[in-house]
């Protein structure tokens, strides 16, 4: 029942106690003459029944009382049609969060499968380059075989006198070690040993760190790649401060793309995150499998060589690294039966 009804009726109501109020009066004074004009004639009749006053009454309140309670039933009834709206609007909403929240993980869900797919086809993409790298091996496994530590002439003398097909890794140029560019141009092939801080080795030449901006990365590497002109491949001398930090392995392979630089990770250390960075570039992660002389030992280093041949043969190829020591090129030169067993081969013929 709406407001302006129940106004209306108390309206009503107001009028009709007056008209009541009214009648009452009216009847009290008739009463009163009536009584005063029998007193003249007769004793006061006391038979005068208040029930004809009551019955009077009642014949008012009656449709009153009836139009009162109509008008409660009226009440409650409306009061509770608004209360089932608003529970009907309520779980309506409710609804609607609750599909709302269903959407939004939907939403949440396809984001993160979207994230999922995209990491995944990333991964196919650097498996795919990697399946590449398997197909350019062929059929033949190839071994990889880096010299790090060139330095001075005498030792690309002992290199050169193998007459293997290996990959000779020079120091940047220094006063310790001036002419290794030119010993470089030497070679068919060459690639730079960049000196990088390590957890506890110190270095007698300059090297990178860690705190090193990007600005002073590069400008270390601009000299080194005017100084090499051909070179494609940098991989860390020492380093394990320095690999195993995040932040200066991104400032680093960032510089080296600006150039065209491949880095290569010796792995001195097995927390390198030389892996991450290049999956976060989308760059092929190029590391050495096996170190062939930590023990200065010919023994030692010919079974060190079996080793990465037997990778290579398993794999399809494999990069080894070794040092210019005299036990190390005494090793390779009395494996050389073993080593026809593999395709050594260039840097540059396994990642170009």
């Amino acid at each position: 029942m709406s407001k302006k009804n129940i106004s209306l009726i108390q309206k009503i109501l107001l009028l009709s106690i007056l008209i009541l109020i009214c009648v009452i009066l009216i009847l009290l004074i008739l009463s009163k003459k009536q009584t005063l004009q029998e007193s003249k004639l007769k004793p006061i009749n006391s038979t005068f029944k208040m029930e004809e006053l009551l019955e009077n009454q009642n014949a008012v309140f009656k449709p009153l009382e009836a139009d009162l309670s109509q008008a409660k039933v009226d009440e409650k009834e409306h009061f509770e049609a608004n209360l089932s709206q608003k529970n009907a609007l309520n779980n309506e909403s409710l609804a609607t969060d609750k599909n709302l929240s269903e959407n939004l993980k939907e939403l949440n869900l396809s984001k993160e499968q979207n994230q999922n797919l995209n990491l995944e086809q990333n991964l196919s993409k650097n498996e795919a380059k990697q399946e590449n790298l398997k197909l350019v091996v062929g059929q033949k496994p190839k071994l990889a075989i880096i010299i790090d530590d060139m330095a001075n002439e005498e030792q690309t003398k002992s290199l050169k006198a193998l007459n293997l097909k290996l990959n000779p890794s020079f120091f940047p140029s220094h006063t310790l070690h001036p002419n290794t560019p030119k010993l470089a141009n030497e070679f068919e092939f060459y690639m730079v040993h960049l000196p990088l801080k390590a957890l506890s080795f110190q270095n007698k030449m300059p090297v990178l760190s860690p705190e090193d901006s990007k600005e002073e990365i590069e400008k270390t590497i601009a000299k080194i790649k005017d100084e090499f002109k051909d070179l494609k491949f940098i991989n860390n001398h020492t380093g394990s401060l320095f690999t195993s930090d995040e932040r200066a392995m991104r400032k680093l392979y960032k510089v080296l793309d600006k150039y065209h630089l491949s880095f290569v990770d010796s792995k001195t250390i097995h927390n390198s995150q030389a892996p991450k960075i290049a999956k976060e570039m989308g760059k092929i992660y190029i590391q050495r499998d096996v170190f062939l002389d930590n023990e200065d030992n010919v023994i030692y280093i010919k079974n060190q060589l079996l080793s990465a041949v037997n990778l290579a043969k398993k794999r399809g190829y494999a990069i080894a690294i070794g040092h210019p020591k005299k036990n190390t090129f005494k090793a390779l030169k009395e494996s050389k039966e073993l080593l026809k067993s593999v395709e050594l081969v260039y840097l540059s013929e396994l990642y170009e």
